[in-house]
């Protein structure tokens, strides 16, 4: 073989290896956008966070309002003890305060058995303020109605008041005004200017 035919062999060679080349990178090619998602697809990315629902995690972070009501025995100034809750968020405390809630909550509740509510159904709000721990409270006339029997008995019904407010965390001292008058007496009984938490009609006294 002459030096002619060399070179025309090994010319002849590389363009063989380079043509050989060429149909590997285009097959490479078109495997990597057979892999590729079409444009019209959509590609769908998991999300292995846990899913928290909406009722497990808004409702578990509304802290409960507990409240203490209390209802008198019928024929002894015995007190008794009920304890309930509502969530922060409840529409019945819309508009108004904790406390007013409790009260108005304790005027309306029913009597249960020998357990009885003293306090007149007609009995009214008329203003109840907060100022730092102390709470002055101001009924209408119709409280004083129907508080019969004995002195013990009426402060009995008084305290199932006092003693409703002062469970509340942020109050430790209750004044009573009926038609925005501190009264000298209700049913013979002295009424004091501020009442701390009243413990002498529990049956365990």
């Amino acid at each position: 073989m002459n030096k002619k035919n060399v070179t025309m062999f090994i010319m002849a060679l590389i363009f063989v290896l380079m043509f050989t080349m060429m149909i590997g990178c285009r097959r490479s090619e078109e495997d990597l956008s057979d892999q590729e998602p079409e444009s019209g697809d959509v590609v769908e990315e998991v999300d292995e966070t846990p899913e928290t629902s909406e009722s497990e995690g808004s409702e578990g972070d509304i802290e409960d309002q507990y409240y203490v009501l209390y209802l008198k025995h019928k024929d002894q100034a015995f007190i008794f003890s009920d304890t309930y809750r509502i969530k922060a968020n409840d529409p019945k405390l819309e508009g108004k305060s904790m406390a007013e809630y409790v009260i108005a909550e304790l005027i309306n509740q029913k009597g249960i058995g020998e357990l009885i509510n003293p306090i007149h159904p007609d009995t009214e709000i008329l203003s109840l303020e907060q100022d730092g721990r102390k709470v002055t409270l101001n009924l209408s006339e119709e409280f004083t109605e129907n508080l019969t029997g004995t002195v013990e008995h009426t402060e009995a019904t008084i305290a199932m008041v006092v003693n409703t407010l002062i469970t509340l965390p942020s109050i430790d001292q209750v004044s009573l005004l009926i038609e925005g008058e501190k009264p000298d007496t209700i049913n013979g009984l002295e009424i004091q200017d501020v009442y701390g938490f009243i413990t002498e009609y529990y049956p365990d006294k």
